[in-house]
């Protein structure tokens, strides 16, 4: 690829975009040039998702619109990457003869020399966590970077193909993984998440037993990181040692991602999740307890196969009462290969649009009643963007992982990206908030105390 003009296009989760990452920095290291536009490009990469139906769309959509860029602009290859490639590689260069090359998962060192792969052999499953973050171009902005701590998941959920695609769970050392934690932070990050497909199982592989406190623990001592969020945490994994850590440094956000799913006993069997309804309401009062101004954020998953009416709403009402700071709802998809796939009684997809829309509706007074009680109260917050009006900037409280949660739209003329300020909570819009910063932003010092979080 030396000496090539070559684009990338991410799709799908934090996962791959640490990815598509890893890809710039292999093929800028073989002497490419990155164009930021596909239509200067000689050669496209797609990075594609095929976790569920919606993702695997956008990616079929996003290859068929890049193909049209080698009839009408420079481009003479496109490649294929990610979880659709890893899942479905044949059946895309069969049926998208405008695809050059097909390389899987964990594959990325053929992208240097656009080998690809031969489509017509079955790519190997992901072995093992590389070490491509040594040269990874980073596409978040320059304070804030995803930091993956594993890969894989032996979770087995029946309604998940990441298994099949990701391979089995497998964990980087934790001296890997601060070693490129103080990288971040010698380029400037001030913000880290953590993630992988189930943080909480981090370490069991390696060291016999969870670890993510530990590695949660270091952390929290790298020089220039002032907040570390966790991500895509499993509720049969929480463990008590995680909490207490959590609880008590303060640079690791009073955030909690917890996807339940579900929360009836007989859907969360049938899902395989390896939990109960008491289980998951014991973990969040344990929580909420040990964890003061926590910020709890979930997803659930409408229309599984067989599910009742009386068992969505038992969902609806459950959601109502634990009131989660955040949420994310997605109506169930049927994936090939995955056990409930074959699950008898399948809900209609309008009846399944109509249950999401329910939790969604219900869910948005949750939040807005929540960030009602926010306004006249001081909170921690980091800068992120500047608006197109003058004076005004966006930025996230602690409770707000990038891309996902809420905002808050700042007035103040003199701040800079990646600062972190104490903001007064002036008023809400939407889902976002309102706010002005009631002293200067600190720049070179680390925030102490709950509430500077």
């Amino acid at each position: 690829m030396k000496s090539k003009k070559v684009a990338l296009i991410n799709l799908g989760c934090p996962k791959n975009l640490v990815d598509a990452e890893e890809i710039l920095g292999r093929v800028a290291g073989a002497g490419s040039t990155i164009c930021q536009h596909p239509e200067d490009a000689e050669v496209l990469i797609i990075n594609t998702c095929g976790f569920i139906d919606d993702s695997k769309k956008e990616s079929i959509d996003t290859i068929f619109k890049m193909a049209k860029l080698k009839k009408d602009a420079r481009c003479k290859k496109i490649i294929v990457t990610g979880c659709l490639a890893q899942r479905y590689p044949q059946e895309l260069q069969k049926e998208i003869p405008e695809i050059d090359h097909v390389v899987g998962l964990k594959d990325f060192e053929k992208l240097t020399d656009l080998s690809g792969s031969d489509h017509k052999k079955k790519l190997a499953s992901p072995a093992q966590c590389s070490d491509d973050w040594r040269n990874r171009i980073r596409l978040t902005p320059k304070h804030y970077a995803y930091l993956r701590i594993s890969d894989g998941c032996d979770n087995r959920c029946t309604y998940c193909a990441i298994p099949g695609i990701r391979g089995r769970f497998h964990s980087r050392t934790i001296e890997n993984i601060l070693e490129e934690a103080h990288q971040m932070a010698c380029e400037g990050v001030k913000e880290i998440n953590v993630i992988s497909q189930d943080t909480t199982s981090y370490g069991v592989d390696l060291y016999g037993k969870q670890q993510l406190h530990l590695l949660l623990e270091k952390l929290s001592g790298v020089e220039g990181v002032k907040w570390i969020r966790t991500l895509y945490t499993h509720p049969r994994h929480f463990y008590p040692e995680l909490i207490h850590v959590i609880g008590r440094y303060d640079n690791i956000c009073k955030y909690i991602d917890l996807p339940i799913q579900h929360c009836n006993d007989a859907i969360l069997k049938e899902m395989g999740r390896g939990v109960t309804r008491a289980r998951i309401e014991s973990l969040i009062s344990d929580l909420r307890n040990h964890i003061p101004q926590l910020f709890l954020r979930t997803s659930v998953i409408v229309g599984f196969p067989g599910e009742t009416m009386e068992q969505f709403t038992e969902l609806l009402e459950f959601v109502k009462s634990i009131q989660f700071e955040r949420l994310g709802v997605f109506t169930y998809s049927k994936e090939e290969g995955t056990p409930a796939a074959s699950l008898k009684k399948q809900v209609p997809r309008e009846i399944k649009e109509h249950r999401l829309k329910e939790i969604m509706l219900a869910q948005q007074k949750i939040i807005l009643k929540k960030h009602e009680k926010l306004v006249g109260t001081t909170i921690s917050a980091m800068v992120d963007e500047k608006s197109e009006k003058k004076g005004q900037w966006f930025g996230r409280t602690y409770g707000d992982a990038p891309e996902v949660d809420s905002k808050v739209v700042i007035q103040e003329n003199h701040l800079e990206f990646g600062d972190i300020t104490n903001m007064m909570i002036t008023g809400t819009a939407g889902y976002d908030l309102l706010g002005t910063p009631i002293r200067l932003p600190q720049r070179h010092k680390g925030t102490k105390g709950q509430k500077k979080i």
